[in-house]
């Protein structure tokens, strides 16, 4: 274990968050770096998929989801424009890994993410059961538009 590992206590738990052919849940206290965490992942499982809309982040409210958004978008932002040799931190390091396959496949398949972000699925709790109950409308015993 590296000097830089050693001074991260959960280390070994969120490079198993990071680890895209499992599932997992994160908890963790406010400022612990979640939203980092979870966007990191949500790179990662966009880097390994066809189309973007087979992702999907849910959260509880509006703010944490643009917030994630915003974070994405900036994480790739950064990475076009990082000098890859001035990288000092490992986080850094694999900020910067992960963004650029996820460029890579962005740019393989023509998503042009950065230009058409709505494409990200990174939804409320709400606006996910309504995007289903508006999918399903008759086993979901609604005509019309659905009200919260």
């Amino acid at each position: 274990m590296s000097a830089a590992e050693n001074q991260i206590i959960d280390f070994e738990a969120r490079r198993d968050a990071l680890d895209i052919s499992r599932s997992i849940a994160v908890q963790a206290p406010a400022g612990s770096g979640k939203t980092e965490l979870l966007s990191l992942r949500f790179l990662k499982l966009l880097a390994a998929c066809k189309h973007p809309e087979e992702v999907l982040a849910i959260t509880f409210t509006k703010k944490a989801a643009n917030e994630m958004a915003e974070r994405i978008l900036s994480t790739l932002a950064w990475a076009q424009h990082v000098d890859p040799e001035k990288i000092e931190s490992q986080l850094d390091r694999d900020r910067y890994q992960i963004a650029q396959s996820m460029l890579a496949q962005d740019e393989k398949e023509s998503w042009h993410i950065q230009q058409s972000p709505n494409r990200l699925r990174i939804q409320t709790i709400d606006s996910f059961c309504n995007f289903l109950a508006s999918r399903l409308p008759i086993l979901s015993n609604f005509g019309g538009p659905l009200p919260i």
